[in-house]
């Protein structure tokens, strides 16, 4: 209860503010959300990196409530509340808070959990890491590799769970106000216009769907995802669509480059779309601003070489802070097995573009890369081509509603985004080629969840453009059909029998067993314990969710052989380990070859305090059990058990046993 009073909270305090600077800046206040969401956690950043992340998110909300304050003393009370219910009567802000506490409500209400690999392994592990522990993962990493993920949605995470008590329906939702703050900055228009807004606004939350490639049945995780490819789409095109607005404003600079940190601070890839949104808002002021081009020139270099330089400066914090902190190989700046540096990877793939000493390899991935843009599946209507085309008749419906400015502003902002598009489709046929294994880049794996963020930010920003036409019967009858043919498709083609509005319980068995069982665990455990854990005829996923769920720091296993004391050479780190006799290696697909001695010897070696058997087999039965108090049985429980020591008659001894209704 206390996560949706906070979240309830968050957003009405981001709704007055906005009202309040709404009414001395004289701009709409659906703009405000995101830069000012973007300020608290970028505020909550820098004290973060300097050991205080909790005091920076307490700052931030007290600097949100002062604006309350400031307001309802110079505006007084009754003011205020005109301000605000005016505000409210806009299309844009009215969406957002609307939008976002229907779904922080809902969640609250359905309890979503987390379901995808990755949020396990990476994007939601970290948020309950920094929200568990108070900082973030990189100064006290636990269960997480410092150069997994980058902090933004953790951030914002943390936002709206400052006490430590950790949800994922709560991660989800704050996620989800990020995400609608970035459409309610596209759909900020006049109330005159307020079908238009919400057309915009409606359109931009079907985008993520319509730049997916379901699964027909399969639960939708558009907005129940810890993953950043949310967060990343929609800063990116909803930045832009913020500068739209701003452009011509006192403090267009500082509105625009928050988010834009931001959004560099999301992925690792988004160092390059920060600077892909520079370059585009470069071209927009050359293609749209007063004077002759030679006059802008200037300015326009000095402006976008300032949000350029915040770019570079939120990139750069955040690779200085995690090699400070974690100096480690898991920090460095390289691509791929061979450890290359991004500059060696970039020059080298350059050059296999040009043809020079192009590999088989690379070649092949390029064919495919070639052959993917017309036939992989990236939006509902099809492959990239038909995405293009339906973004680039947006552009085309959005220049003909425009004056002579403003068509000059489509053009050059549609082919911009296209040019840039062009270049990370590049970027990406070099990195399946260094990055990837043969079968991984052959495969083009993940392609469409790659490109999708950034078709969905193109279309968003082109919807914006179409909604704040100049010719407002043209623009809003036009805006009605993009929505609408959106929406059709939807319906048509893309409807998921399931998503964020229903349950999600038949996923959850596996995972709500695995969390029965760290829950009895995590009574004895602690932090600073060192588990290892067997589960025998794991594929890895039980592991990871043991990983993810349990308060203590579970040790990799190995694989290979590791038969005789004191001899690893055939042995190598792993995450994951089944223990399986050399004659039966086929049992499983991944082995780690081991006899008693030596893995009271591995659990020395590792400094391990506990030892979880989640699901034990014959082979253990048979040929462990005397190391353990009370023996081992093929059909045993989950049972943690406490490492006395190489030295000791017993070597482990009883700490947990958890019964389970799934075995």
């Amino acid at each position: 209860m206390l996560q949706l009073a906070w979240g309830l909270a968050l957003l009405v305090l981001l709704a007055g503010a906005s009202a309040v600077l709404s009414a001395w800046a004289d701009l709409d206040a659906a703009l405000l959300p995101l830069p000012l969401l973007a300020g608290a956690a970028l505020l909550s950043y820098g004290f973060g990196v300097a050991g205080a992340l909790r005091i920076g998110a307490v700052l931030a909300f007290v600097l949100l409530a002062t604006l309350w304050v400031v307001g309802l003393v110079r505006l007084r009370p009754a003011g205020f509340a005109k301000a605000c219910g005016a505000e409210l009567r806009q299309p844009g802000l009215a969406l957002f808070v609307g939008g976002a506490a229907f779904l922080w409500v809902l969640f609250f209400v359905q309890q979503p959990m987390f379901t995808q690999w990755d949020e396990f392994t990476a994007w939601g592990l970290a948020p309950k890491m920094v929200v568990e522990r108070g900082a973030f993962y990189v100064a006290d990493p636990v269960n997480l590799k410092a150069s997994f993920t980058y902090p933004a949605t953790s951030l914002v995470t943390f936002l709206s769970q400052p006490f430590g008590l950790w949800a994922e329906w709560a991660c989800l939702a704050a996620l989800d106000t990020l995400a609608l703050a970035c459409v309610a900055a596209a759909a900020a228009l006049p109330r005159r216009r307020w079908y238009a807004g919400v057309l915009v606004f409606a359109a931009g939350a079907v985008l993520p769907y319509f730049f997916s490639n379901p699964t027909p049945g399969a639960y939708a995780t558009q907005y129940v995802s810890a993953m950043a490819d949310l967060p990343m789409a929609m800063l990116f095109g909803g930045t832009f669509c913020l500068y739209l607005d701003v452009r011509d404003r006192r403090y267009a600079f500082w509105l625009t480059a928050l988010p834009l940190a931001l959004l560099t601070l999301t992925k690792d890839i988004c160092f390059a779309y920060g600077l892909i949104a520079v370059f585009v808002i470069a071209l927009d002021q050359l293609a749209a601003g007063q004077g002759t081009l030679r006059t802008r020139l200037l300015p326009v270099l000095g402006r976008a070489g300032g949000l350029a330089v915040v770019v570079l400066a939120a990139f750069l914090s955040w690779s200085r802070y995690t090699a400070a902190v974690t100096p480690t190989v898991d920090t460095a700046a390289s691509v791929g097995s061979a450890g290359l540096s991004y500059g060696a990877v970039l020059a080298g793939g350059v050059r296999q573009l040009l043809g020079i000493g192009r590999e088989e390899k690379f070649a092949q991935i390029m064919a495919a890369m070639g052959d993917a843009f017309f036939t992989r599946r990236v939006c509902l209507l099809g492959a990239g081509a038909v995405a293009v085309a339906a973004i680039t008749v947006t552009a085309a419906a959005a220049w003909l509603a425009s004056d002579k400015t403003g068509r000059r502003r489509v053009l050059a902002v549609h082919l911009g985004f296209a040019f840039c598009f062009a270049a990370l489709y590049a970027f990406h046929l070099i990195l399946y080629h260094y990055n990837f294994s043969d079968v991984e880049g052959l495969a083009l794996k993940d392609y469409d969840r790659y490109l999708a963020p950034y078709y969905q930010a193109w279309m968003l920003t082109m919807l914006c453009l179409l909604g704040r036409a100049a010719h407002a019967r043209l623009s809003g009858a036009a805006v009605g059909g993009a929505a609408a043919v959106l929406l059709a498709v939807f319906c048509w083609r893309g409807l998921p029998a399931a998503g964020f509005w229903t349950g999600a319980d038949s996923l959850y068995t596996l995972r709500a067993d695995v969390q029965r069982r760290a829950n009895a665990m995590n009574t004895v455990l602690d932090w600073n314990d060192r588990v290892l854990v067997l589960s025998q005829g794991d594929d890895a996923t039980r592991w990871y969710y043991y990983r993810y769920e349990l308060t203590a720091r579970v040790v990799n296993g190995f694989g290979g052989f590791y038969g005789r004391l004191g001899e690893t050479q055939d042995r190598w780190d792993s995450d994951f380990m089944n223990l399986v006799e050399s004659e039966n290696w086929t049992l499983y697909d991944y082995k780690a070859v081991c006899v008693p001695a030596t893995l009271v010897a591995y659990m020395a070696e590792k400094d391990c305090d506990y030892l979880l058997i989640d699901r034990a087999d014959d082979y253990l039965q048979r040929e462990f059990s005397p190391l353990f108090e009370g023996g081992l049985t093929n059909d045993m429980p989950a049972t943690l058990y406490h490492f006395e020591g190489e030295d000791a008659a017993v070597p482990f001894t009883l700490a947990v046993v958890a019964e389970s209704e799934v075995q």
